[in-house]
């Protein structure tokens, strides 16, 4: 039988979620989110026949050095007939700097029999982390030819973390899912299974003793067993424990247990002891120079491992110049941010820091993020990418501040123009996370309240009505009633920056010069600069464009706006929606749209050739997103715009084949 192996992308999660679960005994679970990663990231072989269903699929992870498989999977009917060996042969031809194939399996199910067929060596085993402690056999497939003696050393040597856990960690293993227990089983992550060694104390029996339940103190002997324990110098033990005694409290039984546990890491080859605990935490310092023992969270611990492998995506999202920017929040923020000014009405910081690092530290899952100005933190919002083209935002807080109003709308803005970025069609803002004076600017800018949430579609192509309204049937089945009635106008306004087909309003092409659109319109060049453009202007929702009263009456709105930055660029970067033109005096226009826009009094003073009574024209413009891929002054000339000056009236046909260009499907 013939099969197709093939890279799969985001629109077969469904087939992979489907053939994943079907096997979830001996595969495990991988939440939908994490499989969607896998699918982006693009490291997802699929086995496909000839009339396209899926057979098979090997899920792997790659690193600079080696690949990593998580899951190969083949259907029952189609197994014995070479499908894994294809699947794994199409990995080995994707090696560019990898050197080893690995992957852990259960010695006690059957796929443990298959890899030396395939020419893996079992070079090891571990304990499993499962309370059952099924042992694990580490499997490594040589993919360079190296000096053998080097290859065996590469294969053998232990390129991971060992920490010491302490018992509140271990306990969170076996509680269910909750904000404060995810910190602890984020540790046990897939993605940090060639990251991290988990190690614990003996004294941690004690602490099981300690347990009133006799089945809970049975279970956790159970998994106890599950993890190597550390061998302490006795005669270290008692020095260390001597002096953490003189500053640690020592009051309580468990108190007594920590700092035999800190002791006893402490006096082992083991230099990182990771802890919930904040009176342990606060003394990092002093018990890191008394004992040389690093003592810390394990969300920092997470986040820090992920800095390491993932540098780039920690690197400034620079906005309005260097002093605006979003940052990914780093190993060391979570000590220094200050949390009350982000509670909600109640809220205490510590149930907030709660479900702040529950969020964190799933950092294969969710992103966090921070809007610094200056040193100060203003905002913060957590994103993920969900199934169905979605960028869920589970938590969005805004600071109590002077320019709350300003950065509320802006994270809004902000969020939906990431997403049109990402080629997301969905937006959706988690109401329980939620800052509550953001949900006037949600409703204003086209969200709806939800059962849970507030949503908002922005689809970047071109539609027609049955179809948008299908797609977001299909996407929040609980908002469709609410788009059916809707005006043509209405819903594209709704879903913007969607372009309904036929397009019911005409179009403009806009020149505008460099200096103007980095301070009005391209946030991507003003970032790039070192002061930028204005937050007061560039942040806007909606804005004031001014020009001479020239070609106004062409000028009609509702409209759209395409935005040509001229010489030295000579590039189409964005779309607009046109909302008015008004045509007055410049002083009467810069009465009125004092806080909008960009120019100063003395611009438009030169603008009317200091004629304060000649007339100016003010294009007032909203809902602005840049296009994914900038349209070339070629490319222009190629569909018939061979000058751009203007303001230029463009032909449907013309306006549906740049938007296209802009937004071209990924």
């Amino acid at each position: 039988m013939k099969v197709n192996i093939s890279q799969l992308r985001s629109a077969d999660l469904g087939a992979v979620d489907t053939l994943m679960k079907r096997y979830s005994q001996t595969l495990g679970f991988l939440p939908g989110q994490a499989l969607q990663s896998y699918l982006e990231k693009g490291t997802v072989l699929g086995a496909t026949t000839d009339a396209g269903e899926l057979v098979g699929y090997l899920l792997y992870a790659a690193y600079p050095n080696y690949f990593r498989i998580t899951h190969l999977c083949v259907s029952e009917e189609y197994r014995g007939k070479g499908i894994a060996k294809h699947l794994v042969d199409a990995l080995k031809m994707a090696a560019d700097t990898q050197k080893v194939i690995k992957l852990h399996c259960r010695r006690d199910f059957p796929a443990n029999d298959l890899w030396p067929k395939l020419g893996f060596v079992a070079i090891d085993e571990k304990p499993g982390r499962s309370r059952a402690g099924h042992r694990l056999t580490v499997w490594h497939f040589r993919l360079a030819p190296d000096d053998q003696m080097e290859l065996f050393q590469a294969a053998t040597s232990d390129d991971t973390l060992d920490i010491v856990i302490d018992a509140q960690i271990f306990f969170d293993f076996d509680e269910p899912d909750s904000d404060k227990t995810q910190p602890s089983k984020a540790l046990l992550s897939d993605f940090l299974v060639d990251s991290l060694n988990l190690w614990i104390t003996d004294e941690l029996l004690n602490e099981i003793n300690r347990q009133e339940d006799r089945e809970k103190r049975e279970n956790s002997r159970r998994s106890a067993h599950n993890f190597p324990k550390v061998e302490s110098v006795p005669h270290l033990i008692e020095e260390f424990d001597n002096r953490l005694r003189d500053f640690l409290p020592k009051r309580r039984a468990s108190q007594e247990s920590d700092i035999r546990q800190l002791a006893r890491a402490a006096a082992s080859r083991i230099k990182t002891f990771v802890t919930k605990d904040h009176a342990l935490l606060e003394e990092a310092e002093k018990i890191a120079e008394l004992t040389g023992l690093e003592v810390i969270n394990p969300v920092d611990l997470i986040v820090r491992l992920h800095e390491l492998a993932k540098r780039q995506s920690y690197a400034p999202d620079y906005i309005a110049g260097f002093n605006l920017r979003w940052t990914r929040l780093a190993s060391n923020d979570l000590t220094s941010l200050s949390f009350n000014p982000f509670l909600l009405l109640q809220e205490t910081s510590g149930k907030f820091r709660e479900k702040l690092e529950s969020l964190v530290a799933q950092v294969d899952c969710y992103e966090c993020e921070l809007l610094r100005s200056g040193d100060e933190v203003i905002a913060i919002r957590v994103l993920t990418v969900g199934a169905n083209k979605t960028l869920m935002s589970p938590l969005a807080r805004v600071a109590h501040s002077a320019d709350r109003t300003l950065f509320g709308r802006f994270l809004i803005v902000d969020t939906v123009s990431k997403a049109v970025e990402k080629n997301q069609d969905m937006v959706a803002f988690e109401t329980t996370e939620l800052t509550p004076s953001l949900m006037p600017y949600l409703l204003e800018m086209g969200f709806i309240a939800g059962n849970s949430s507030f949503v908002r579609f922005c689809f970047s192509r071109r539609l027609r009505r049955t179809e948008v309204l299908a797609e977001i049937s299909a996407l929040c089945p609980e908002a469709a009633r609410k788009y059916q009635d809707m005006s043509e106008l209405d819903l594209e306004r709704c879903c913007s920056p969607l372009v309904l087909n036929p397009p019911e309003q005409e179009c403009f092409l806009v020149p505008i010069r460099p200096f103007y659109a980095t301070g009005l319109i391209d946030r991507h060049q003003s970032g790039r600069e070192l002061f930028g453009g204005n937050p007061n202007v560039l942040l806007r929702w909606d804005n004031v464009y001014y020009r001479a009263a020239n070609r106004h009456r062409m000028l009609k709105p509702p409209a759209r706006i395409l935005w040509y930055v001229s010489s030295p660029r000579q590039q189409i970067i964005a779309v607009s929606g046109l909302d008015d033109v008004l045509i007055d005096t410049a002083k009467e226009l810069f009465r009125q749209f004092r806080k909008f826009g960009i120019l100063r009094w003395r611009d438009l003073y030169e603008m009317c050739a200091r004629d304060p009574s000649r007339n100016l024209m003010a294009l007032k413009f909203s809902h602005t997103f840049l296009f994914r891929k900038p349209i070339s002054l070629a490319v222009m000339r190629e569909v018939g715009i061979l000058h751009p000056q203007g303001p230029l009236k463009i032909s449907p046909e013309i306006f549906r084949e740049l938007f296209q260009r802009g937004y071209p499907n990924q």
